[in-house]
């Protein structure tokens, strides 16, 4: 018997080199799939600048062309005049869009509307934004409220009865709230009776408790003439 050979002719060194190359022929096997899995996992995941929200890059707002509109500029005082002119050239549609500007070329908006020819469209609208605003930012809408509903009828069908229905209603409402200073229920109170002498609203329902007593009139007595 020769010696350096084990049972079965396989020599002593290389039957113990065997194992040792399969075990890392499999943990090469087995490390493989892993790798793929990272890989995949990896490519899958979106970059953190992909993920950024679309609204973080979105451009700002760019100023109005009316800024430097002259006409826009000269209808920012109180002339009239220009205000009737800028109402001619934008009509109620054109006004009602310059609202969303706010600062000076909203309230020249607002002064110009009363003096629009289809300026009865703008009841509904503004009524609406009446009805939402604060009472700080009332004023120059009730104002314009009031002068477009004090408008002479005007011998054509009508241009918004609903929107003119629901400014009716509105103004109704506001007559009526008691957390409001008294000056703003009073040019509520005096829109409502504007559009009240065109039937759009119930003269009884109007508030009442504003208007002046008559002299010598007691806490019960008469009232004067609604303004």
């Amino acid at each position: 018997m020769k010696r350096g050979r084990c049972r079965g002719g396989v020599p002593r060194a290389r039957r113990s080199a065997l194992p040792a190359a399969c075990l890392a022929l499999l943990a090469v096997a087995l490390a493989a799939p892993v790798a793929c899995r990272r890989e995949s996992a990896t490519s899958a995941s979106p970059p953190s600048s992909a993920a950024a929200s679309p609204s973080a890059s979105a451009a700002p707002r760019p100023p109005s062309p009316r800024l430097t509109d002259p006409r826009w500029l000269r209808a920012a005082g109180d002339d009239p005049l220009e205000h009737a002119r800028l109402a001619e050239a934008e009509g109620a549609s054109g006004l009602l869009a310059a609202l969303d500007d706010g600062g000076d070329i909203a309230l020249a908006a607002l002064r110009a509307l009363p003096y629009a020819d289809d300026a009865d469209l703008a009841l509904g609208p503004l009524a609406e934004r009446a009805r939402a605003a604060p009472a700080p930012s009332l004023p120059p809408l009730l104002d314009a409220l009031l002068g477009v509903a004090g408008r002479p009828p005007r011998p054509r069908e009508p241009l918004d009865p609903d929107g003119a229905r629901a400014a009716a209603a509105t103004l109704l409402e506001l007559s009526g709230r008691r957390d409001l200073p008294a000056e703003q229920r009073a040019v509520a109170i005096s829109a409502a009776r504007a559009l009240a002498e065109k039937g759009l609203v119930d003269p009884a329902r109007i508030p009442a408790d504003l208007d002046p007593q008559l002299p010598g009139a007691g806490a019960g007595g008469g009232q004067a003439s609604r303004p």
